[in-house]
């Protein structure tokens, strides 16, 4: 099928679009063969100096994260990638392993490094990335390990804090219940489902370079949307930093969509573009949505969406991650309100005091 092809759903035609199974990724006896064998034959800038993450490092991040079968978004190219211009992202080698450094002094997180990848000596490697945080006069911190990373790095994390961050852990659905919305949890859901399929007439698509102009075009005006309705609400301006943060990161994977090997769906009412989504793999198991945009004027769009992309094209999955709720109270009433079958956890790692 073309990519922004239609598809009428009501017809059936949908049903030619290929689900999408979770596949063996890379899989070495060395989890970290990969990153030696590619910084070794890519251009690594060497700690204490960085460069910026650039779409070229997919070569060397792709492979490493694969192979550690994550199950937080923040192991993932495609979400350090789009958000790297708010976090100003940055990478070096040290001591054999790849160091990632959040540079913005201009985000609610101020400056961090992300855990180590690699294997050797990571409590010094840890060690370093504080020093240097000390030496610019930033709070010295690791933020985002994964529940993966403390375990398998237990010894080397007792001389440090490990403190679990609840904002940003990811909340991990079964994919099934996504689908199927049964029982009387789903029961608001099914209902909103419904009544969008009742109200509209509605098509739905893969995004593809035939709609990416339009899938843009939709960002900008979800973004004057949402800005309008944030001034109504008196919203700080640290929210609208964020609002246009997160626009800028939406288009950014649709820049580079297909490089990036992402899958979507947009949705039309009456020829008109009116909501996307986007995700893609992120282990063997689970799915992971990077993006999830809607007009909500059209009732149960958001909800159609959601199911409709889950079954389209992850009911091969066992999870979707459908990431944080960034300590947002709303978001996280509605993110509980889905019924998540766990969560995966990330903590954040300070030296003791």
């Amino acid at each position: 099928m073309k990519a922004g092809a239609r598809l009428d759903i009501r017809g059936g035609v949908a049903k030619r679009l290929r689900q999408r199974s979770a596949k063996p990724l890379f899989i070495g006896s060395n989890p970290f063969a990969a990153s030696i064998f590619l910084q070794k034959k890519m251009d690594m800038t060497t700690f204490p100096e960085f460069r910026d993450l650039g779409l070229q490092d997919r070569e060397i991040l792709k492979p490493i994260f694969e192979s550690l079968q994550p199950e937080i978004s923040d192991q993932r190219f495609t979400n350090l990638f789009m958000w790297q211009d708010f976090y100003k992202i940055k990478l070096a080698r040290h001591q054999g392993n790849t160091l990632l450094y959040a540079s913005s002094t201009t985000t609610p997180e101020k400056e961090f490094f992300f855990p180590p990848l690699g294997s050797e000596r990571i409590s010094e490697t840890i060690q370093t990335c504080f020093d240097y945080l000390k030496d610019r006069g930033a709070i010295p911190i690791i933020r985002r390990a994964s529940e993966q990373f403390v375990q398998d790095n237990y010894l080397a994390l007792n001389n440090f804090q490990v403190k679990r961050d609840d904002d940003i852990s990811d909340y991990i659905y079964r994919a099934e219940d996504l689908i199927s919305l049964k029982g009387r949890r789903y029961h608001g859901q099914r209902n909103f489902i419904s009544r969008f399929k009742r109200s509209y007439q509605y098509s739905v698509e893969e995004i593809g370079p035939a709609n990416i102009g339009e899938c843009m075009a939709f960002c900008d005006a979800w973004l004057a949307n949402k800005t309008d309705t944030f001034v109504q609400r008196g919203m700080p301006e640290q929210a609208f930093t964020f609002l246009r943060a997160e626009t800028s990161a939406t288009k950014k994977t649709l820049r580079h969509f297909e490089t990036l090997e992402l899958t979507g769906i947009a949705i039309r009412i009456d020829e008109r573009l009116v909501a996307i989504t986007i995700g893609e793999l992120l282990n063997r198991d689970t799915a992971l949505i990077h993006v999830e945009k809607c007009n909500h004027t059209f009732l149960g769009l958001s909800q159609f969406i959601s199911q409709e992309f889950c079954r389209l094209y992850w009911s091969g999955c066992k999870f979707i991650n459908r990431m944080e709720d960034l300590g947002i109270e709303s978001l996280r009433k509605a993110k509980i309100a889905l019924g998540p079958h766990h969560m995966a956890r990330k903590h954040n790692i300070l030296p003791k005091p």
